[in-house]
């Protein structure tokens, strides 16, 4: 009897971690240039600052399925970029999701807040790492980087570069996975 109620157990949590991964493998399909991981890490246990200079660190969204973008202010493409993560952040706000915007390393002549709100940036919350420990961590050279965390803490996949994370097909894969 044990051995039986041992083997439905292990054989819901296979089918729970794949229908979990189904749902994440969904965005490879939508969002241009996203990349599933095979592993699934933890997200990596880094602090970084908010602007009030508080320690923050991933493990705080735990619990949320977490778009972390890592960025610069003196950044051409992340600059582009900002306006989309902006509107997912106003569209999602309600949906257990959080669009996490890190400007990491030394920034251009205006802080990272500072930049966000004099374009009307003001959804996304600006948290700070200029240590670039995230980016240490994770072994990335190069930015914007984003990556999709779900609620458990695990790295699901990401983008290196920039990508329309506003477009219909992205933002219908974003409600899908957010849905379940």
């Amino acid at each position: 009897m044990r051995f039986l109620t041992l083997a439905v157990l292990s054989l819901s949590l296979l089918i729970t971690f794949d229908a979990q991964a189904k749902d994440f493998n969904s965005l490879k399909d939508s969002i241009r240039s996203y990349r599933n991981l095979s592993n699934k890490p933890m997200a990596p246990d880094v602090t970084f600052e908010n602007v009030k200079g508080e320690t923050v660190t991933l493990a705080d969204f735990k619990g949320k399925t977490v778009l972390l973008n890592l960025w610069a202010t003196w950044c051409p493409p992340c600059v582009k970029e900002m306006p989309d993560l902006n509107e997912l952040a106003r569209d999602f706000k309600d949906k257990n999701f959080v669009v996490l915007v890190i400007a990491t390393g030394r920034q251009g002549r205006e802080t990272p807040d500072g930049f966000l709100q004099k374009r009307g940036l003001t959804d996304v919350v600006s948290y700070l790492d200029p240590k670039q420990k995230l980016l240490k961590v994770m072994e990335i050279s190069s930015l914007p980087v984003s990556f999709i965390i779900a609620p458990d803490g695990t790295l699901q996949g990401g983008v290196i570069g920039i990508t329309e994370w506003t477009a219909p097909k992205a933002k219908a894969a974003l409600e899908k996975v957010l849905a379940e």
